[in-house]
């Protein structure tokens, strides 16, 4: 299972283990690429900061992946002239209800089901999994199911005003703690 290296949104970078652990799967983080496979064991090479370090992992595995591992080739222009008509089922429904509004139910399922069907036919049409699709329990999916919640995210700029010397005894430190929950640095 690939993922990525982290999300954009709370740069945590625990969306993939999380989901090795929930898995019951192994991980590997920060791949830069698979080195090789051989029967149920892979090969990896990961960054480790200032180098590279190989590991041998059992699969299944889930790895998450840094930019780095990959050179995207260019895409083939007639390929993505194609798969500017693939659709999927979500979509399909949602033009059919704009397109019969006053249709009966049936009548639109019918429909959607048609459109699918063409689009399979062609290798176009997106395969859609939901909730029923996958097992899920919906109680663990979502902002709800979220292990974790992310309350705040803010950026803090440090503004070089000077410096303040503290003296190394338990009231410095104190002090110093006191000053950083202060201006928010900590807390």
């Amino acid at each position: 299972m690939f993922c990525g290296r982290q999300a954009i949104d709370g740069d945590t970078a625990q969306v993939g283990p999380q989901c090795a652990e929930k898995l019951g799967i192994p991980q590997v983080t920060y791949l830069q690429r698979v080195v090789g496979l051989s029967g149920d064991v892979a090969r990896i090479q990961r960054d480790v900061g200032q180098g590279w370090e190989i590991v041998e992992v059992r699969l299944p595995v889930l790895v998450t992946v840094v930019s780095a591992a990959n050179e995207p080739r260019p895409p083939a222009a007639r390929r993505v002239m194609r798969m500017k008509r693939a659709q999927a089922p979500a979509e399909l429904a949602s033009s059919v209800r704009k397109e019969l509004p006053e249709g009966s139910e049936g009548k639109r399922e019918a429909e959607v089901q048609r459109r699918a069907n063409a689009l399979r036919e062609q290798g176009l049409l997106i395969d859609q999994w939901d909730l029923d699709d996958i097992g899920a329990d919906l109680e663990r999916c979502g902002l709800s199911g979220s292990p974790t919640k992310v309350h705040r995210i803010q950026a803090i700029v440090l503004k070089k005003e000077g410096f303040t010397e503290i003296p190394p005894t338990e009231d410095g430190v104190r002090q110093m703690i006191r000053e950083l929950l202060a201006d928010r640095t900590l807390g």
